[in-house]
């Protein structure tokens, strides 16, 4: 079977010609055959053409110009007919970024010049495993091994006493259950792959990550894709720290869907849990707690919030302050509703009041400045009809049951700090209330977040060392 799959790819709105080289008369053609190679940690695309276009030049100048985040949006792929895996119902890369791309004299392939294009994700529809219907899993990047580890024991004779080559890695005692989330239960799990020769002395065994889902019948692509998000999400804030998944292989009753994502290898290492917010779970305590239904109405508020949460990790300090007070700013989405005064007369009676109370502030201005006042007057009239709002930040995080008299940074000084290191006048910031700041935006917006998912069992620590 060869290592790579034929497609047809198509730019149905690409017009080449505006981005190559003037010399080059032939016409670029708007499908190309291509090549995919998926490999562990790669993903490419060598796309043939005829060198006399310069497809090549034209591709790269193209990119050049573009969103590379939405490269996936911009071209249509097909099976080549005469492709060989039988099983391959149809390819997916319209969520696909470019990552990068080559075009190099030496590249050429049966007869034909190839430009490599590197992508960040595919997705394969192949015909459904039966036995496997309704199921699915989650395999997690190398950050989301701190996920199932806790879940597990080590490997161990299953005997102690009895050594019959039997080996066990079996899973805590109080972390066997599977988690609800509406159409689906779902696990942490590892994924056991061993290796051993006879000749050698060193078996070994690799633990996989992964998140296991089960589903009711019925389930779609699109819901089966979005519970694995919120898992995603959940762990992504329990452990501070961005995790993603490399595969997603999902059995559904017309096919099995797999989808390959490209590892981040590069990131800083950062440990995280829920101490900071009052909470002593551990991440099993955590799914087993009510998330479900404020997690699922939240999910897209909660993917942006904890998205800069972890990222507020990663920054120097004037920036972590920024990014932790915007999280309040964001989660801030009320609307204060007007609340009028009681009134102690009728409205013929109010009317006549105000008619004399406006009689005698025209006693004040000028006679020819009289029909300019009167309008204002009116504009005056509804503002007083309305009881004074409180403050926007002050209602929003009482109303979230935290209380700002007991910040042990006023609300004030957070604004301060906030216009100060916004505006550049970074001197007139202090390093200690800076750093006082900074813990307590952080135990506020994990809090938010926490809020957002309905938890409501954290206690505000309002003592800073």
């Amino acid at each position: 079977m060869s290592d790579y799959h034929c497609l047809e790819i198509e730019f149905p709105d690409v017009d080449f010609s505006k981005y190559g080289y003037p010399n080059k008369k032939a016409k670029i053609s708007k499908v190309h055959h291509a090549h995919l190679y998926t490999r562990k940690n790669e993903i490419e695309l060598r796309i043939l053409f005829d060198e006399k276009t310069g497809f090549g030049d034209s591709l790269m100048g193209w990119t050049s110009k573009i969103d590379l985040r939405k490269f996936g949006s911009f071209i249509k792929v097909e099976l080549t007919k005469n492709h060989t895996n039988e099983r391959l119902q149809k390819i997916d890369l319209s969520e696909a970024k470019l990552v990068g791309s080559t075009n190099s004299s030496n590249f050429y392939e049966g007869g034909k010049k190839y430009i490599v294009v590197k992508i960040d994700t595919v997705k394969f529809y192949w015909n459904p495993v039966k036995d496997e219907n309704n199921t699915a899993e989650f395999y997690l990047d190398d950050k989301g091994f701190r996920v199932v580890e806790p879940f597990y024991s080590f490997l161990s004779p299953k005997t102690w006493f009895k050594n019959d080559g039997n080996f066990n890695i079996g899973r805590m005692n109080d972390s066997t259950k599977f988690y609800k989330l509406e159409k689906s239960i779902f696990r942490p799990e590892f994924n056991f792959v061993s290796k051993d020769d006879r000749k050698e002395r060193v078996a070994t065994v690799t633990k996989e990550p992964k998140i296991q889902f089960t589903y009711r019948k019925g389930i779609t692509e699109k819901e089966a894709v979005f519970y694995g998000d919120i898992v995603l999400v959940l762990a992504s804030f329990y452990h501070h720290i961005k995790i993603d998944y490399v595969l997603r292989r999902i059995h559904l009753l017309e096919n099995t869907i797999t989808i390959k994502n490209i590892e981040q290898n590069n990131f800083l290492e950062t440990s995280g849990n829920l101490w900071g917010f009052g909470i002593y779970w551990d991440f099993n305590k955590f799914l087993q707690s009510t998330w479900q239904k404020e997690s699922v109405k939240n999910f897209t508020l909660l993917s942006k919030v904890i998205s800069l949460f972890n990222q507020s990790h990663l920054v120097d300090s004037y920036s972590t302050f920024l990014i932790r007070y915007n999280i309040i700013e964001i989660c801030d989405k009320q609307k204060q509703d007007n609340v009028k005064f009681k009134l102690a007369l009728n409205k013929g009676q109010t009317k006549t009041k105000q008619d004399e109370a406006l009689a005698k502030l025209l006693e004040t201005i000028d006679i020819s400045e009289h029909e300019e006042f009167k309008k204002r007057w009116h504009n005056v009239q509804t503002l007083l009809q309305n009881k004074p709002m409180k403050n926007q930040l002050v209602s929003f995080l009482e109303s979230q049951n935290l209380d700002p008299k007991t910040f042990p940074v006023k609300l004030d000084d957070l604004k301060r700090l906030r216009d100060n290191i916004t505006h550049g006048s970074i001197d007139k910031v202090k390093v200690e209330q800076l750093r006082q700041a900074n813990i307590l935006l952080y135990r506020i917006s994990g809090i938010l977040i926490l809020n957002l998912m309905g938890i409501k069992d954290w206690k505000l620590n309002t003592e800073i060392n």
